[in-house]
Order: structure tokens, then C-alpha cells, then sequence
């Protein structure tokens, strides 16, 4: 029985081994700063409700607004010392990966190395290897809070009315379904545009590299159209696949984080047939605004899933 294949996940997890347990620390910084963001809507909640009231005083005001600020300046920090804290494994983590690569090459049979063109071992050693810092020093630290931000709000929206929650959720369908089209649309491109790439650099790293006989011999203007070429092919690859995904790609990020389009009327008909108060209306429309920046970086973060899982299950990578 063949042993089960690891996943894309499980094979970047793999690459971080022996820096596993600094993950934890970025994560939980970032999940701290990220609900703290959500006190200062709470803050204004409470203001609206004593104006509502008429029971406003300079002294609640100013309290609340202290309170708001204390708590925004430690969310900042929080968000400084977990992207600190993550850059600083991730780049441990990189230089490991190149060090075990250039090993790789050092130890391997000299006819295994020759098959690999310069632009190859040039794309594993710089680029393949950096693509592995956003995860790393992004996704996983920003993205475990930015994931739990939307799930708490919507508890919270869940909390003043079932259905101001259900109204928040009314864009995700059409998101993900424009979603799906561009990832279809897209199909085999990311195959295509890492061959694209590693002519591209084999291209470019043999004309610097040999400059100097080619003007000795006469031959710059043939290595130069070779070169200008593979510039050019790469680049009409890349235009042509972003542009055919253009339009489901900008409709799926519109759509996602436009949790207000659903919120808004719902709050005001809510809060019109008397079903919640005019501050719970205020804080359901501020909890879904809050949703925005955090859905908005998953929305980045999805983008990049699809290359950084063909770069993690690269077989060219070290395991």
C-alpha cells in the first residue's frame, strides 16, 4: 500500500520543522490585535446609546474615547510584535531552505545538476524558496485573526437579531461563485507561467553571463532578439491570463467583503418595526464594517493560495 500523499499544507508545515512552536506565538498576537479592533465600535455603541438616552456627560464621553484609544494603541502593538515575530522565523526558516538546497546541488551526481538550466536553479534558490515568505510571515499569523474577526462579528450580529447575521452573509454566495470561474478560467496557467518563467530566467542569466563573448564574437544582435523574446513572450502570457480573469476576479473581491450591501437595509427595517433599537442598528452596521479590512486580506491571501501550493508541492523544492 503506497503511503498516503502529504498535502500542500502539511508539506509547508514540513519545511518549518524545528520553527513550529514560534508559530504559535505571531498567531495568537494576531488574533489578540485583531479583536481588540472590535472594542472601539463597542466604545462608540455606548456613547450612541447615552445620547439616545440623554444621560450624555463630558466625563462618559471621555471615558469611553480613553478607553477606545488605550485599547487601539495596544492592538497596534500586538500587531507590530506578531509581524515581528513571524518575519523573523520565516527568514530563519528560508535561509535553511537554501542552505539544504545548495547542499542538494553540492552533493548531487554532476549529470543531475547539468539537467537543470541556470534559469531553473536560479527560480528554486530565489524565487520558489521567497514565495514561501507570505504564508509564513502572513497568511498564517494575519490570517488565523483576520479568519476569527468575521466569525465573531457575525456571533455578534447574531446575537442583536438572527437575521442582521444572515443579511451579512448575502455576498459570500455570489463571491465564491466568481471565485470558482476565475480558479476554472485560470486552469493550467500556473504550470505554464513557472515553464514561462524559468526560460524566461535561463534566458536572461546566459546573455549577462556570456556579454562579453557575444560582442567578442559579433553575435549580440541574435542573443539579443533571444533574449528581448523571452522578455516579451512572458510578459503576453501574463497579460493575456490576468485579463481573461479580470472581470469574475474584480466581481468576487467587490462582492466578499461588501457585508454592508445586506446589513444596512436590514438594520433600518429592523430598527424601523421597533425588532431592535436605533444603537443596536448602529453597532450591527459598525460590526459589519469591521468585517471589510479582514475579509478584504483573506480575499489576498486567497489569491496567493493557488501559487504558493504549486510551489510548496514542488518536487524541485527540498523536503
Amino acid at each position: 500500500m503506497e503511503p498516503k500523499k502529504k498535502s500542500w499544507i502539511q508539506l509547508l508545515f514540513a519545511y518549518a520543522e524545528g520553527e513550529k512552536k514560534r508559530m504559535i506565538l505571531p498567531v495568537i498576537l494576531s488574533v489578540l490585535s485583531v479583536m481588540l479592533g472590535l472594542v472601539p465600535f463597542y466604545c462608540m455603541y455606548e456613547m450612541i446609546c447615552l445620547f439616545v438616552a440623554g444621560t450624555v456627560t463630558a466625563a462618559g464621553i471621555v471615558k469611553w474615547c480613553v478607553i477606545a484609544l488605550v485599547v487601539y494603541a495596544a492592538k497596534i502593538l500586538l500587531f507590530c510584535l506578531s509581524t515581528g515575530t513571524s518575519h523573523s522565523m520565516s527568514y530563519t526558516i528560508l535561509e535553511g531552505l537554501r542552505l539544504r538546497l545548495a547542499d542538494r546541488f553540492l552533493h548531487a551526481p554532476l549529470g543531475n545538476v547539468e539537467n537543470h538550466t541556470i534559469g531553473e536553479i536560479k527560480n528554486m534558490m530565489v524565487d520558489k524558496i521567497e514565495n514561501l515568505e507570505p504564508p509564513l510571515a502572513h497568511m498564517i499569523p494575519e490570517g488565523a485573526g483576520h479568519i476569527v474577526l468575521p466569525i465573531v462579528s457575525i456571533i455578534a450580529l447574531l446575537c442583536i437579531d438572527w437575521r442582521l447575521a444572515l443579511a451579512s452573509l448575502v455576498t459570500f454566495l455570489l463571491s465564491f461563485i466568481c471565485m470558482g470561474f476565475t480558479f476554472k478560467i485560470s486552469g493550467e496557467n500556473f504550470n505554464k507561467y513557472d515553464q514561462s518563467s524559468n526560460y524566461m530566467n535561463s534566458t536572461i542569466v546566459e546573455y549577462i553571463e556570456g556579454i562579453e563573448v557575444i560582442k567578442a564574437f559579433g553575435r549580440a544582435g541574435v542573443s539579443y532578439e533571444k533574449y528581448a523574446g523571452a522578455i516579451n513572450d512572458f510578459c503576453t502570457f501574463v497579460v493575456k491570463w490576468l485579463a481573461s480573469t479580470f472581470v469574475t476576479m474584480k466581481l468576487s473581491f467587490a462582492l466578499f467583503p461588501s457585508t454592508l450591501i445586506g446589513t444596512l437595509p436590514v438594520a433600518l427595517a429592523l430598527e424601523n418595526s421597533g425588532a431592535i433599537t436605533a444603537p443596536q442598528a448602529a453597532l450591527a452596521v459598525m460590526l459589519s464594517i469591521s468585517m471589510v479590512g479582514s475579509l478584504a486580506k483573506l480575499e489576498v491571501f486567497s489569491e496567493n493560495m493557488r501559487q504558493v501550493k504549486f510551489t510548496v508541492e514542488n518536487p524541485q523544492l527540498p523536503s
